[in-house]
């Protein structure tokens, strides 16, 4: 006889899981709005001269936004994958 085959795997995921996959989306176009009005006031030519403080802490910020998003995104990946097995 042929052998059984494997047990499917479960696809249920844990709470936190079910709610990282469903508040995700929303939290990475947050995360793509602010990288985006961030740039939009880095794209001002003066704003260096004019404030070279804030122009850093929006650079920073900028960057750490994309950071986030970046793990949010693979984070999301990662359910989505367990999700559709």
């Amino acid at each position: 006889p042929a052998p059984a085959p494997p047990p499917p795997k479960s696809t249920k995921l844990s709470y936190k899981d079910q709610r990282d996959y469903e508040l995700l989306p929303a939290r990475i176009e947050e995360l793509e709005a602010a990288i985006a009005k961030g740039e939009t006031i880095l794209a001002d030519p003066e704003l260096y001269t004019a404030d070279p403080q804030k122009f850093a802490t929006i650079s920073q910020g900028i960057e750490n936004a994309r950071a986030e998003k970046d793990a949010a995104e693979e984070r999301w990946l990662e359910l989505a994958e367990l999700v559709e097995g």
